[in-house]
């Protein structure tokens, strides 16, 4: 399923309400309540969606480098197996601050939307969406069921006991050294909060990872049961 070409949030219909239809993607504008909106690329399965992947963009964040981001990793292995994609236009870092506007205005959208999966929500990121990954894990520790961040880091000082028994993957490539140091931090710090952590660092890759969707929804599926 190519995102490429997809109409850019520009295109998109306004409002919350909209969602595309099943087994279809496109492009949702939610307004936020403090003015301003969010840009939020769906991905919708062709049944009722039994999670939702919840995934913000390497980079900038802006629309072309987030539908890159769900079109390497996300658009058909999860969508096939039922999971619902929802990609945020979003830059990562920034979440430690906007996190306690976006966070609610995004779980409104998914239990309007998505309530059937609402309760199973996987958070994911890449490089500057790795590091956003975590305060929008911190903003609902309650939801999340796993995160994945490929690769990721968090330096807050905030504690991370909230997420406590959460299934958390940090994969990052072995070239990329000042990654995987950050990678094998955070996985340190998660540990002792207690999280479930595994860190995979990637032979023979450097930043952009090149893994296989299947090989993220094996993952997934490992990590709810």
């Amino acid at each position: 399923m190519a995102l490429v070409g997809a109409p850019l949030p520009s295109c998109a219909a306004g409002g919350g309400a909209a969602r595309p239809q099943p087994g279809t993607q496109g492009w949702v504008t939610l307004p936020l309540p403090a003015g301003g909106q969010l840009n939020l690329l769906v991905v919708r399965p062709r049944g009722p969606a039994r999670g939702v992947v919840v995934a913000f963009p390497w980079g900038a964040g802006d629309a072309g480098l987030l539908a890159g981001l769900v079109e390497t990793y996300w658009d058909e292995a999860a969508p096939a197996a039922g999971y619902a994609v929802v990609g945020v236009e979003i830059y990562g870092p920034g979440l430690r601050e906007s996190a306690p506007v976006v966070v609610p205005a995004l779980l409104e959208w998914i239990e309007q939307h998505l309530a059937e999966a609402a309760g199973e929500i996987i958070l994911t990121g890449a490089s500057a969406g790795g590091i956003g990954v975590f305060h929008a894990a911190l903003a609902m520790p309650e939801r999340v069921a796993a995160i994945l961040a490929m690769p990721g880091r968090y330096s807050g000082d905030a504690s991370l006991e909230a997420l406590a028994g959460v299934p958390v993957l940090l994969m990052v490539g072995e070239h990329d050294q000042r990654w995987v140091t950050g990678s094998e931090s955070t996985a340190e710090r998660l540990r002792a909060a207690g999280a479930q952590v595994t860190l995979d660092v990637v032979p023979g890759q450097g930043h952009v990872l090149r893994v296989p969707e299947r090989m993220l929804l094996g993952w997934l599926e490992d990590a709810r049961e």
